[in-house]
């Protein structure tokens, strides 16, 4: 299964991925759907399930990989619909209005106020909403062994981690438990 990604939302830098291949191209858009497509003669075969595609994202100085069959979009500078007081903002996208989950906000940093320098459509079961970040990074395709259950369960929505080669062990966020 090959995905298309922006992985800069602000520049024109996209990426595409299979379980074992990525390549970095630049096209002048700043927001692809993450559509399967069939892989072309010579690239890899489809996903393995000895292997896991995260995309990972930043929240303030902190990174977090999310699985890459959770998300939907990736979207780049957002501004929230303006909520109602004492509601929480929400982003209407295609005519739907899905709520906002501020990954700073639920790591402890200062939310963001009224919109957000990148976003991540994200679905959780029959539910689909936007996680707000700092960044969208990379996609990168590990050996499923990597993932190992979370020493500090101090972040709720993120019972495993991941080890990422250079960017070392980060938390794996569980979409079902961002609230």
């Amino acid at each position: 299964m090959q995905r298309v990604l922006a992985a800069h939302p602000q520049s024109t830098r996209y990426v595409t991925s299979t379980r074992h291949h990525c390549v970095a191209v630049s096209i002048p858009f700043h927001r692809f759907l993450l559509q399967p497509s069939s892989p072309s003669a010579g690239e890899p075969a489809p996903s393995s399930p000895a292997f896991i595609e995260v995309v990972v994202v930043r929240a303030g100085t902190h990174l977090f990989a999310i699985d890459v069959d959770a998300a939907i979009e990736i979207r780049g500078p957002e501004t929230f619909d303006r909520p109602s007081s004492g509601t929480r903002p929400h982003l209407t996208v295609r005519g739907h209005a899905l709520r906002v989950v501020d990954l700073r906000q639920a790591i402890g940093l200062s939310a963001f106020a009224h919109g957000c320098p990148a976003m991540l459509l994200v679905q959780a079961g029959a539910e689909t909403f936007t996680l707000a970040v700092d960044e969208v990074r990379d996609i990168e395709s590990v050996p499923r062994h990597k993932v190992q259950p979370a020493a500090d369960t101090s972040l709720g929505f993120c019972s495993h981690r991941i080890a990422l080669g250079a960017l070392g062990e980060i938390p794996l966020i569980d979409p079902t438990r961002l609230r």
